[in-house]
């Protein structure tokens, strides 16, 4: 999947023009499914059978006929066309997200970020969706069965979920004959509350039961856009290094310490306050504040690649910058601070190296470096082992919640 995916971070189809669920997705995320080389796997051994030649010769030949069921054989059993003497209106949705923050939107909005959308009683809604994204999202739509464009005309089936893979486009098509506000969400429900959601407000409807619709609304846009709290520490040898921060779909709060265990190793906290910008979010101006002590001699200053002194025995700088997602989810950190102190620094959390080892790595202008290895315990605890330019080397446990 990583090779469909261009410079920009959008999907390429590489002309396919993929729909329906007519690739097998299952194929390209979990080759093991048909083996090395495109040769189907010999499923005998999990089943417990024992075959001769000739047997599991038969078995291969079944499994190359084995075809995915999609939505292009479906068929509805009646006529489900719509009336064409009524008004259309047509709409285009882009599943978007960014899968390293965890956040999910449709056009690159959120729910909290739109206003309903206003829909005539009695009008066709013609959606078309596609999916920019690199996971597959079950769309569903509440109060309405929709015809799914499949190529089988006044027969095309109606369904009220549409499972949309990675690099698909869809068309669903409804008759908008009932009022209300009718909620049409990704069906996966961590990416609904995300923000993959909108609502289509049919008809100037009156409810006895919801006084306030404005007010309604409003508290379900706050639902799609909960904040969220994070926070790390390692319990290290050779001093604590944690952070912390709250986060919702656009803005961050973040924090992070480097506390020794002495005047020499010293401490230093440093807090940055963004908001995410662009399509893909891989980009965040921030301001920030710089806070450090460290004991060094009274000549002893230490300069930075481009030649400015930088007093790190007591440090308070207040900064602006910018971070930039690089490829290979490389971080791209740029600060400039009010005394003119310039800062640039590559950094990479979490690498995999295996299904329990995670690896990371920071350099920056100020001559600053750290490389570390961790082996996940659980889903809150790690061993972590680390070299820090200041700190030296440690290891110890990193907690996580």
């Amino acid at each position: 999947m990583n090779d469909m995916m261009k410079m920009n971070g959008n999907l390429d189809d590489m002309g396919m023009k993929m729909s329906l669920n007519q690739m097998d997705m299952n194929v390209v995320m979990y080759p093991e499914i048909t083996g090395e080389g495109g040769k189907k796997m010999d499923h005998s051994q999990h089943s417990g059978m024992k075959m001769d030649d000739n047997a599991n010769k038969y078995n291969a030949n079944a499994l190359a006929d084995i075809k995915t069921l999609n939505y292009a054989m479906l068929q509805s059993p009646y006529n489900t066309t719509l009336p064409n003497d009524v008004p259309v209106k047509e709409l285009k949705f882009t599943l978007t997200g960014n899968m390293n923050r965890y956040v999910w939107s449709m056009d690159n909005k959120i729910l909290s970020e739109t206003d309903k959308i206003p829909v005539k009683k009695g009008e066709i809604l013609r959606i078309t969706i596609y999916n920019n994204s690199m996971m597959r999202h079950p769309m569903h739509l509440h109060g309405f069965d929709f015809r799914v464009i499949n190529g089988k005309g006044e027969k095309s089936p109606l369904k009220n979920v549409l499972d949309i893979m990675p690099m698909e486009t869809d068309t669903i098509e409804f008759l908008a004959n009932e009022e209300g506000d009718w909620f049409f969400h990704c069906h996966i429900l961590y990416h609904m509350m995300a923000g993959m959601n909108r609502v289509f407000e049919v008809g100037d409807y009156k409810n006895p039961y919801l006084p306030d619709k404005a007010k309604a609304y409003k508290e379900l846009q706050r639902e799609s856009n909960m904040p969220h709290f994070m926070i790390e520490n390692d319990f290290a040898t050779n001093g604590n290094d944690g952070g912390a921060m709250l986060q919702n779909a656009r803005w961050s709060l973040g924090t992070e310490w480097r506390l020794g265990y002495n005047s020499m190793h010293g401490y230093e906290v440093e807090t940055h306050f963004g908001r995410y910008i662009g399509k893909m979010q891989w980009f965040m101006p921030f301001v920030g504040f710089d806070y450090r002590y460290r004991k060094m001699g009274e000549d002893e200053h230490e300069k930075n690649i481009f030649g400015q002194t930088n007093k790190k025995d007591t440090r308070r700088a207040v900064s602006l910058g910018f971070m930039y997602t690089l490829p290979m989810l490389v971080n791209f950190q740029a600060e400039v601070y009010h005394d003119g102190i310039v800062r640039l620094q590559l950094m990479r959390e979490d690498i995999p190296i295996s299904k329990r080892l995670r690896g990371g790595f920071m350099v920056n202008t100020d001559l600053e470096y750290m490389a570390d290895l961790s082996y996940i315990l659980n889903k809150n605890m790690a061993v972590r082992t680390h070299y820090d330019s200041d700190m030296g080397w440690g290891i110890g446990l990193r907690m996580n919640y």
